[in-house]
């Protein structure tokens, strides 16, 4: 048996499948972000869905896990060893939660993924297996794009309306109730007092895009220089990997539910790089789950792919 994991900031979920790539079971659970769950935590996690869907009775042979805040060799190797260690398979492989939605969205082929939910990055692989990204820093450095990152630039925005220091915008007034707050003022303690969350922060992206929608300039601006940050980064991962025109790309992640409005200024910020953007094959779960499979040479067959969804 093999294991696919897709552990994000939002939640686990798990996939089980045979030698044939046939899924034996399917279950999902809250959050599993390493650096807010620990290597203790997301174990945990991984056990309780693991013997939810039977693949505890009989230890599974590889078990590839994507995870999200992991992108670091000893955060990886501590997670492998807590999970091996409490015997949940017999080889375990841990990856960034970007290249298991990699491996899934392209099937393992040549290409590029985007992704932008609550963070965002940008991950490629060229014929050759080497892989480049770029992005990823989180909150504070970059996540450039992202939904935390276009509210955070429109509340800028919509402060400097109030300040006066900026141009007149619809965000002043509708980001308040999407943001739960009465008054602008109310937004110093909420930030720094810590009560806003990156998700509840990210949560209202969808004011901003339609805000966008409706032509408010200002609202338009911050989704533009969001996404064009975006398509820097997928230029840029795609000249150093030195992909063929046009680049293969996947886009993935709930800020891509807008795509009408999105893919010209990602092409712009690529530097008018021809983009050939394509569906996600499959999720990042099942991205895992052909990672899984490959560390054992194991392939799952056609009829056995048909049925991920």
């Amino acid at each position: 048996m093999y294991v696919g994991i897709d552990a994000g900031g939002t939640r686990t979920r798990l996939v089980l499948a045979d030698a044939e790539g046939a899924l034996l079971g399917a279950a999902e659970a809250g959050p599993g972000n390493y650096q807010v769950m620990g290597a203790e935590g997301l174990t945990r996690v991984i056990g309780e869905l693991l013997e939810e869907v039977g693949g505890a009775a009989e230890m599974p042979e590889v078990l590839c896990a994507g995870v999200a805040g992991a992108g670091r060799l000893p955060e990886q190797e501590k997670l492998r060893s807590a999970l091996e260690e409490n015997k949940l398979a017999r080889t375990v492989r841990i990856v960034t939660d970007g290249r298991a939605a990699l491996e899934g969205a392209h099937r393992g082929e040549p290409g590029v993924v985007c992704i932008a939910g609550t963070g965002s990055i940008v991950i490629g692989r060229n014929a050759e297996g080497v892989e480049a990204r770029a992005g990823g820093w989180g909150p504070i450095l970059g996540d450039e794009g992202s939904a935390h990152g276009l509210v955070m630039q429109a509340i800028r925005s919509a402060l400097r309306a109030v300040d006066g220091s900026g141009p007149d915008t619809s965000l002043q007034a509708e980001l308040l109730p999407a943001l739960g707050l009465g008054d602008w003022h109310e937004i110093i303690e909420a930030i720094y007092g810590g009560d806003f969350t990156r998700d509840r922060i990210a949560d209202a992206c969808p004011v901003v895009f339609t805000a966008a929608r409706n032509k408010d300039e200002v609202a338009l601006h911050v989704v533009q220089k969001g996404l064009s940050a975006l398509g820097a980064q997928i230029g840029a991962v795609a000249r150093r990997l030195e992909l063929e025109s046009p680049v293969t790309v996947a886009c993935t992640g709930g800020v891509f539910e807008e795509p009408d409005i999105l893919e010209e200024p990602l092409v712009a910020g690529a530097d008018d790089m021809e983009l050939k953007f394509v569906e996600p094959q499959f999720e990042a779960r099942f991205g895992a789950l052909l990672l899984a499979m490959s560390s054992s040479f194991a392939e799952a067959s056609d009829s056995a792919m048909s049925t991920w969804a």
